[in-house]
């Protein structure tokens, strides 16, 4: 990895680990209004029992999404272990050139630094796969975040459930209503934050 690649990393590391750190807190307070709206919902009596089938909707699509960034969270730990070890490698493999080169420059016998050479050529492999395996996991990371855009579509069947089953319950309606709210508001920032994640891998 070059330094403007190495910069380019961590910068998308930052931005992913800012992004997953708000939908933790915002799917938290999710999680607590879905949870209130079923309490509420089997308080009201049976003509609001269908809303609380809706509030499991809305909790069942935030696990969904927990799981989605749990997953993220996992595949950047991979990736920040191997981008460290890609630089161990890398700073070895720098030494190594400049022996080969010094030892070239002061014309040195070659077979007295063949061992040098040799260890370079196999950090220089080494250097290859790794990168490989980065670009790899690059690849799935951008893949977690492409299928939980698609996610974000089931999310809006359930906002329009979620809205229609508002609309219908006359008893404690603004309670219901803020939650269906919420949960639209809600399903704005983890689209957007999807969305920008796609771009950003």
């Amino acid at each position: 990895m070059a330094d403007e690649d190495t910069k380019d990393f961590f910068r998308k590391i930052i931005f992913t680990n800012e992004e997953i750190l708000k939908l933790k807190v915002l799917l938290y307070s999710l999680k607590i209004r879905a949870l209130n709206a079923q309490i509420l919902s089997a308080n009201s009596g049976a003509f609001a029992a269908s809303y609380g089938v809706v509030s499991a909707e809305i909790i069942h699509f935030n696990h969904k999404i927990q799981e989605v960034n749990e997953k993220l969270t996992r595949a950047i730990n991979i990736v920040i272990k191997m981008a460290s070890e890609m630089q161990k490698i890398a700073k070895v493999y720098h030494l190594l050139q400049v022996a080969v080169e010094t030892c070239n420059l002061r014309k040195v016998d070659p077979s007295h630094y063949k061992n040098i050479e040799s260890s370079l050529h196999y950090r220089n492999e080494e250097k290859e796969m790794l990168d490989l395996q980065l670009r790899k996991e690059f690849n799935a990371i951008h893949n977690i975040v492409k299928s939980s855009t698609k996610l974000c579509l089931e999310g809006r069947t359930v906002s329009l459930q979620t809205r229609i089953e508002s609309a219908t319950i006359v008893e404690n309606q603004k309670l219901f209503l803020a939650v269906a709210e919420s949960f639209d508001g809600a399903l704005n920032i983890i689209e957007s934050s999807y969305r920008y994640l796609a771009k950003l891998w």
